[in-house]
């Protein structure tokens, strides 16, 4: 198994919004902020190839489209090849990515890939309320919801012996991360832990998770199964530091 990481960055957002209720004298520590309160993130779309598959792990925006596709193109891997997309939640700056506008409709990028999404992650981004319509592309969801390679899982699901991916609430309803087991273990929290910082201090949190305490409750457990192995942690967002070892 080989996993990398392609930047699909940059990803500008408030400073405020990435970390809730911590004040700006905490998080202005950590980020250099612009003439309007943005920092810039990162857009950490993770690759494995496990065995016959070519999974990515995440697909940015709807801007990141040709920022990964050369990316794949330096590992000489092609869009065609990718079989696999798995996504850990449906906002906009996680699945825009995998596809592309057209025609006044949008196609997928990668054209023999299957989709894997949480059926609770799909239903929340089908029928968004007045607040959450602002972080999915309806669209999106549409496609997924009528395309025959979309995969719709509940609690768990696993790819085959290395890969698998786990409901993991909080961040959304629907969350998920996936798990990949090799050498070491390897965690892709999505937005569960978004940077270094929200893994440092899990109480952390940004303004866009759904329910705290179920959000602090999740990383517990994740906490948890990391400490009890070797491990690598993916943090989706984080620039600088797209990944630690443990």
């Amino acid at each position: 198994m080989k996993i990398s990481v392609l930047d699909a960055s940059p990803f500008l957002l408030d400073g405020g919004s990435i970390f809730g209720v911590v004040p700006k004298e905490k998080w202005g520590n950590f980020f250099e902020v612009d003439e309007k309160n943005r920092i810039k993130l990162g857009l950490n779309v993770v690759l494995i190839e496990s065995k016959d598959r070519k999974i990515l792990v995440d697909c940015g925006t709807f801007d990141s489209r040709e920022k990964i596709s050369q990316q794949l193109k330096n590992l000489k891997i092609s869009p065609e090849s990718i079989t696999d997309i798995i996504f850990t939640h449906l906002h906009y700056d996680h699945s825009g990515g995998a596809f592309e506008k057209k025609y006044d409709t949008i196609i997928p990028v990668f054209k023999n890939a299957k989709y894997y999404v949480n059926r609770i992650e799909l239903e929340s981004a089908l029928n968004p309320d007045e607040r959450t319509r602002y972080f999915y592309n309806r669209e999106i969801a549409s496609y997924l919801s009528r395309c025959g390679d979309t995969i719709v899982f509940d609690n768990s699901l696993s790819l085959n012996n290395e890969i698998e991916i786990i409901h993991a609430p909080g961040h959304t309803e629907g969350h998920s991360v996936v798990v990949a087991y090799g050498e070491r273990l390897h965690l892709i929290a999505g937005d569960m832990f978004p940077t270094f910082y929200h893994f440092e201090k899990p109480y952390f949190m940004t303004a866009f998770d759904e329910n705290l305490k179920q959000n602090l409750k999740t990383k517990k457990r994740f906490l948890e199964m990391l400490s009890k192995r070797k491990s690598r942690v993916y943090f989706y967002h984080h620039k600088e530091k797209p990944y630690i070892d443990l």
